[in-house]
């Protein structure tokens, strides 16, 4: 599921999608692929007064929809199944990731064709989600092996890499990862597949403050993670709950660190 620019839009297992206004009563619902593939992950972005939607799909492939009507206008193919796809907040640049550790960056031309740019790979495993900072100068990739790494734009370096508490690869891979989107917030904040919560001061990415969800000694899995808009509070998704976090913005505002109450 994915928000943004006045819609909501959410796909499901065998290829269907549904994009609906949110200050309208107009909705629609279609089938992305005649094959009924699996829609892994969706994306909204914004450039030269077109909104568009990328939708993330099994059958290694990024298929782009025009909104409100949702017409193909483009498909990307990959060679593994894509799990996540995120334009910068600038709608310039594009970040890929999928069923093997390739992080791949997009050029997004004025025409709105997508150029690949670069690629790059550090993780030992499949990566599963990705990330923007609020400047579209920074992005975060988590991956399966439990590590997320943190590049800037102008290099193919990461310049920093973060790993969760669990020793099991599966219970430890890092399943979500999410910026703040306000300025003078600046926090990264990433999920285990199971139990525990990181927040990352992403200014300096030397500080980080640990969050464990559920009991102590069982193992809680997490559903998602997401800041609100004004960044004012982090949201956690569990199985049968979503937990409310304040975050200490006042603190954060004069950089502090700013550690989630």
């Amino acid at each position: 599921m994915a928000s943004g620019y006045g819609y909501w839009a959410a796909g499901g297992q065998r290829g269907d999608l549904t994009l609906k206004d949110t200050n309208s009563d107009y909705q629609v619902s279609i089938t992305t692929s005649p094959g009924c593939t699996i829609n892994n992950g969706l994306c909204f972005s914004h450039l030269n007064g077109e909104t568009r939607l990328l939708v993330s799909n099994n059958d290694a492939s990024i298929r782009v929809f025009s909104v409100p009507d949702l017409e193909l206008i483009d498909t990307l193919d990959f060679r593994t199944a894509v799990n996540h796809t995120s334009v910068s907040p600038d709608g310039r640049k594009m970040i890929t990731v999928g069923d093997d550790n390739r992080v791949q960056m997009f050029n997004v031309t004025d025409s709105g064709h997508y150029e690949l740019a670069s690629t790059m790979a550090v993780s030992r495993d499949a990566n599963f989600s990705v990330a923007w900072n609020h400047t579209s100068e920074k992005f975060a990739v988590s991956s399966q092996d439990g590590s997320v790494h943190v590049w800037d734009v102008r290099s193919r370096n990461p310049l920093a890499r973060f790993a969760g508490l669990h020793p099991s690869i599966t219970k430890g891979a890092a399943r979500c990862v999410k910026f703040t989107q306000t300025g003078a917030i600046d926090l990264l904040a990433f999920t285990e597949h199971v139990s525990h919560v990181h927040i990352v001061d992403a200014r300096t990415f030397d500080s980080q403050q640990t969050l464990r969800v559920g009991s102590v000694g069982h193992d809680t899995p997490i559903t998602g993670l997401c800041f609100s808009h004004n960044s004012q509070k982090m949201f956690v998704g569990l199985e049968n709950a979503i937990l409310d976090f304040d975050i200490d913005t006042s603190s954060r505002r004069r950089f502090a660190r700013g550690l989630l109450l």
